[in-house]
């Protein structure tokens, strides 16, 4: 039943390629600037946390596959300037993960900083210093549950690539649906490559969170 996907199975490999692409990338960029958002929105003050929030309402509140349509066509046309596809779906991906994983590290940070600030603060420690030795580290480690969810959110959310054409694996499973007229087993097939991608990643995901988590702040 399902043997004739061997012959396609080199447009499936490729489509996971660059759907593992489009979902690691943007997150760990997203995470850089997810930190360095949720870091500013805690200690910059009331411009900056604004600024921040209007950030990450704006991608937290349109939908993805937009956002990579604006990337791609809207913002390129009104510069007048030309766009490879893969980079404005990673920048549009990066942006909408930043501002989740904002909203993740900002809780866990808020989780601990204040006890654990004046306790740092208490012995000498300069404000700079408190943040980098004693908040963050324990922060990081809460917010591991909930990168967990914005890893598996991301993964599948690889799929609106294919509104610019990007050969993701959901982009790819559609063409091989086209041509061989075979949808239920070409679509139960892609879903099993997520299912095994996903499922896997995150297992792992819960053990590193359960050998390090902190007692007391369990997610």
């Amino acid at each position: 039943m399902y043997e004739f996907l061997w012959e396609y199975l080199p447009y499936f490999l490729l489509g996971l390629k660059n759907s593992l692409i489009l979902a690691l990338v943007p997150l760990a960029l997203g995470f850089l600037l997810g930190l360095f958002a949720a870091l500013a929105d805690v200690y910059g003050g009331k411009i900056a946390s604004t600024l921040i929030n209007v950030y990450v309402e704006f991608f937290r509140g349109s939908p993805l596959i937009v956002q990579a349509i604006l990337f791609y066509w809207t913002i390129p046309d009104l510069l007048g300037i030309r766009i490879d596809r893969l980079l404005a779906a990673l920048l549009a991906f990066t942006l909408n993960s930043g501002a989740y994983q904002k909203g993740y590290l900002k809780g866990a940070i808020e989780a601990v900083y204040e006890d654990q600030m004046m306790a740092a603060r208490s012995i000498g420690m300069s404000k700079l210093k408190a943040i980098r030795h004693v908040v963050l580290p324990q922060a990081l480690r809460i917010a591991i549950p909930g990168w967990t969810n914005e890893y598996a959110s991301m993964s599948m959310s690889t799929s609106a690539a294919i509104a610019i054409g990007i050969p993701e694996l959901a982009n790819l499973s559609t063409s091989v649906a086209s041509w061989t007229f075979r949808s239920f087993e070409t679509y139960t097939f892609t879903a099993l490559i997520y299912f095994i991608w996903i499922f896997s990643s995150v297992k792992v995901l819960e053990i590193i969170y359960e050998k390090v988590k902190i007692p007391g702040f369990e997610a």
